[in-house]
């Protein structure tokens, strides 16, 4: 059960980072008005954040599934 868990926390991280690339790149973008960038720049940062505990969720599910056997 800890590994389908460490999978799935897997997965939000990945989809966490795509959101995070997505939203810093909407951040550069010269053409948006400035108020928009710095609403992406903060939400960038935040996916960022969520990217990052996932990961650290991940591992610690993952490590609790291998020391049970």
């Amino acid at each position: 059960m800890d590994a389908i868990k460490a999978g799935v926390e897997k997965a939000k991280e990945t989809i966490q980072g795509k959101k995070a690339e997505d939203k810093a790149e909407k951040a550069c973008d010269p053409t948006e008005k400035p108020s928009d960038r710095v609403d992406a720049a903060f939400e960038s940062g935040k996916a960022k954040m969520k990217e990052q505990e996932h990961a650290c969720n991940a591992e610690c599910k993952k490590d609790k599934h291998f020391y049970l056997y």
